[in-house]
């Protein structure tokens, strides 16, 4: 009798659970970002971060469409341009997380004589140089930045009407540095191609042929907003998660295990 009138005082109640946070990011972000996540949540246990990783063109499309995006990090401005011209970013939350250089880079086994040879992004005129992977630059806008900063490139430097029918086009900037380990995009054969110098240091199997001058292209910045859609304790929880990316932890995260350039 004394067990059942004891139980009438214990709670019951189930644990509070943890705030999602749903964060949309550039897919070039995809190593640093899950590291940082682990990172938060340990000293933040209270909040789960969820990821959606892609080209920064798709990840908008898919916000544009109604995706539960509480914060979107882009990999060039354009994209996070068009929700803060909407009026769907929270005011004062929008800021560069980290920045990046653009590179060309040819698999560690070449697939050809020019491939073998390739040391410059002017030597991509070469006849020997027979499919360049690059990220789907189409679109406004473009659906992946990376192939954007690499058309801007090819522009500035005069070379790329030139190389124009070389260039085959991937999905993300990930698909890119797949198809250049590979040697292959969509059934031709790939010689070289541009990714993020930090695409390029996870891999074993590319190499570095050059990288492109700052004065190339526009800067390659990272840009992060919060969404007006995420309220009460959910925005609460991106706040603290966007900040958190700016701590120290975090950036030393991003520079010195992943090589991103701090903002």
């Amino acid at each position: 009798m004394m067990l059942v009138i004891s139980l009438q005082f214990v709670n019951l109640s189930p644990a509070t659970s943890a705030t999602n946070v749903n964060v949309y990011a550039a897919v070039s972000l995809t190593n640093a970002l899950n590291s940082i996540k682990t990172q938060f949540q340990n000293a933040n246990p209270g909040i789960t971060i969820s990821y959606t990783f892609g080209a920064s063109g798709t990840l908008l499309s898919q916000i544009e469409s109604g995706a539960p995006a509480d914060i979107f990090i882009s990999a060039a401005n354009d994209q996070i341009d068009v929700l803060q011209n909407e009026g769907k970013l929270v005011s004062g939350s929008r800021k560069n997380v980290v920045r990046n250089r653009l590179v060309l880079i040819a698999p560690t086994t070449s697939p050809s004589p020019g491939s073998a040879a390739l040391n410059s992004i002017n030597g991509l005129t070469n006849a020997n140089i027979r499919g360049i992977a690059i990220g789907d630059y189409t679109g406004t806008p473009p659906v992946v930045p990376a192939g954007d900063y690499a058309k801007q490139v090819l522009t500035t430097r005069g070379i790329f009407n030139t190389v124009s029918s070389k260039l085959v086009l991937g999905s993300n900037v990930r698909t890119v540095l797949t198809a250049v380990e590979n040697k292959t995009l969509n059934n031709k054969t790939i010689d070289a191609g541009f990714v993020y110098r930090t695409d390029a240091l996870i891999s074993n199997k590319v190499r570095i042929a050059d990288t492109a001058l700052t004065t190339d292209s526009e800067a390659i910045v990272y840009p992060l907003g919060i969404l007006t859609r995420s309220t009460g304790t959910t925005r609460t929880a991106a706040q603290s998660f966007s900040s958190y990316l700016s701590g120290s932890t975090a950036q030393n995260i991003f520079k010195n295990t992943y090589g991103f350039i701090l903002p």
